[in-house]
């Protein structure tokens, strides 16, 4: 569902809730409307937004701690390709073609876990990174 739709959805539920309150109204006996009546049920609803507003909250704070580990585990793991590729060229021109898989490798990863075409899904473990993966392994030792 687009955002739009369950936002109509949701204004037709309050506003139907909120015909059925005036039609209840009417119908209800005279002491089920006194002061103390409304004040227990102010009461009871502000008790309610106060819970929906920290539940709101934890999870808002769960989100983005998530989204902190994931973005520190990307950066983590930039730097350390990148400390990689600085060290196999301080090797010198013998490791270019290393590098070169090493780039590659890293570029069809990146693809795979966020492709350019939006439309597809990410896809965590390609078959033909885990063979560069190998083959990089096995040129470096």
């Amino acid at each position: 569902m687009i955002p739009a739709e369950i936002a109509l959805i949701v204004f037709a539920c309050v506003f139907g809730g909120a015909l059925l309150g005036l039609f209840l109204r009417a119908l209800l006996p005279e002491h089920h409307l006194s002061q103390d009546s409304k004040d227990v049920i102010k009461v009871g609803m502000g008790l309610i937004a106060t819970i929906a507003a920290l539940v709101l909250g934890l999870v808002i704070a769960t989100a983005k701690g998530s989204y902190d580990t994931q973005n520190e585990a990307v950066k983590y793991t930039a730097a350390k390709v990148l400390l990689l590729d600085r060290v196999l060229a301080n090797y010198g021109p013998e490791t270019k073609e290393t590098r070169n898989l090493l780039r590659q490798a890293i570029a069809s990863r990146v693809e795979a876990i966020w492709p350019q075409d939006r439309s597809q899904s990410g896809r965590l473990v390609p078959p033909q990174g885990v063979l560069a993966d190998q083959g990089i392994e096995a040129r470096i030792l």
